[in-house]
């Protein structure tokens, strides 16, 4: 797969670190924050813990570098991206909020959002499956949770069938360990990138060795 930087549109030549089992938050940072995004945070992060994912926000890392691009590094290496909106969000804070959602669908990876009871999803995520933070959050969490384990089996049969395509192959397969880091997945990757190392271009192979060295 080839990626390329948001800051400069040329082709990414740096490793990435990936981060199983994380779930990149995408909402309003600092203060004030709105006592209901505050709650539902809370809730969130009572959620994940149990589901044995941790949180990183765009606040998590301090880089001394471009923000968007430790963003974008965050995305290439999380899972999963959830959603918060409130009504008493600024406009600014919700168009970052979406333009990172879209990062996260064009690079594949899960992305989910979580609302307050007023707030208005716009017509082109109108068929976007949404949770609300209401008193079925909780049942509707678990019921998100279970598809990803049933995505996480789908994304290890995909790279087991699409071994034609070693890149393809060890991309699902990196799927599968980020939402759940087993050392066969990592030993299948291995063993297919020995394989086929001689046909694998560049880009590739960095991104491949990035994946590796993660266990």
């Amino acid at each position: 797969m080839i990626v390329y930087s948001p800051i400069n549109g040329e082709v990414l030549t740096d490793a990435v670190k990936f981060h199983p089992r994380t779930a990149f938050i995408m909402t309003q940072l600092g203060t004030p924050l709105p006592k209901e995004l505050i709650t539902i945070r809370k809730g969130l992060k009572t959620e994940l813990k149990k589901f044995n994912f941790k949180e990183v926000d765009a606040s998590s890392l301090v880089t001394g570098k471009d923000f968007l691009d430790k963003i974008w590094k965050i995305i290439l290496g999380a899972p999963l991206g959830i959603a918060i909106l409130t009504k008493d969000m600024p406009d600014r804070t919700i168009a970052n909020i979406y333009y990172e959602l879209g990062m996260m669908d064009a690079l594949g990876k899960e992305t989910l959002i979580i609302k307050s009871k007023d707030y208005e999803i716009p017509s082109d995520f109108k068929r976007t499956e949404y949770v609300n933070f209401n008193k079925s959050f909780i049942s509707s969490f678990k019921k998100f949770q279970s598809n990803l384990d049933e995505r996480e089996g789908h994304y290890w049969l995909m790279g087991e069938l699409m071994q034609a395509d070693p890149v393809l192959a060890i991309d699902y397969i990196k799927r599968a360990y980020l939402l759940s880091p087993q050392k066969k997945y990592i030993k299948e990757a291995e063993k297919i990138y020995k394989l086929n190392e001689d046909n694998i271009d560049a880009q590739s192979k960095l991104h491949i060795l990035s994946f590796l060295k993660t266990k």
